[in-house]
């Protein structure tokens, strides 16, 4: 809206592209993008002079600058304005056991007109791009142009085994260590792409096992892996390991559209990357 109403006050791209401190190029790239999402033409070119449809924009985009512009005042001095609304957050199942929890009760002591609908989904990124949600916590998702991501919680993959297993009292376990061992895990169509890295991960170390959809090893022969943040909630009957060998990071990641989100949106996501710092969840430099 600012580069809008900077190109009608200054009559064109080039002055109002030094008004903005910024190149011509960018600038009128992000114009005709928005021409091209409101489905409007706002400016004729040469000479620039705004359409009746680009007249009209401008006169509300006005009032919505000064109205942020006063609001931005307004807070610097002191006051307060209490964001109110639903976010939908879609999570991998095994955010669910504290992470969810946590970022809930962040959200109700920052912002108490803020409800959290908390979405469990095996493909929250696809949910995502659906609209169905407007917040996730995933692994391994795809890159995508409209979501923006940050990490929120670093992790790592520990093996869990049956407590009978002869390296259930070990310091930790290596994949050659549990060689003909059968690897039990969700089904690929729940998460394929969480699925194929955890998969290509194992295979890393020159490892291949045999796979069982099952979710908890029941066999002193059967074996899986869980995200470390999980370890606390690791039921009666089975051990956790470090697993000795240099597999890739498994990540929590917070992902958004930040071309669509509101404030309210907006204000879920730094309060979860504030989380992240306060717990210690990453190094700083993904909520920088």
């Amino acid at each position: 809206m600012r580069y809008v109403i900077a190109v009608a006050d200054e009559g064109g791209f080039q002055s109002a592209a030094r008004r903005l401190n910024m190149a011509q190029p960018p600038l009128s790239r992000q114009i005709r993008d928005l021409e091209r999402q409101l489905g409007v033409v706002l400016f004729e070119r040469r000479p620039t002079r705004l359409t009746e449809a680009g007249r009209q924009f401008v006169a509300s985009a006005r009032r919505i600058v000064e109205d942020a512009d006063r609001l931005v005042r307004e807070l610097g001095q002191g006051g307060s304005v209490e964001l109110t609304g639903t976010v939908r957050v879609g999570y991998l199942p095994a955010a669910g056991y504290d992470t969810v929890p946590m970022l809930e009760r962040a959200v109700a002591e920052e912002h108490p007109g803020i409800t959290l609908e908390a979405v469990r989904h095996w493909a929250p990124d696809r949910a995502l791009l659906d609209g169905e949600v407007e917040v996730v916590l995933t692994r391994c998702a795809p890159a995508h142009p409209r979501l923006a991501r940050r990490t929120l919680r670093g992790e790592h993959l520990v093996a869990l085994l049956p407590a009978t297993h002869p390296k259930a009292n070990a310091g930790g376990v290596t994949l050659r260590d549990l060689r003909g061992h059968t690897f039990c895990y969700f089904p690929r169509r729940r998460a394929p792409a969480y699925h194929d890295a955890v998969m290509a991960a194992l295979s890393s170390t020159g490892e291949n096992f045999t796979v069982w959809e099952h979710p908890i090893p029941n066999d002193p022969l059967n074996f899986t892996v869980i995200p470390s943040s999980t370890v606390p909630h690791v039921p009666d009957g089975l051990a956790v390991l470090p697993i000795l060998d240099p597999l890739p990071a498994f990540d929590l990641e917070l992902l958004w559209n930040a071309r669509a989100a509101d404030p309210v949106t907006g204000a879920v996501v730094a309060t979860a990357l504030l989380l992240a710092r306060r717990e210690g969840w990453t190094d700083g430099e993904a909520w920088e």
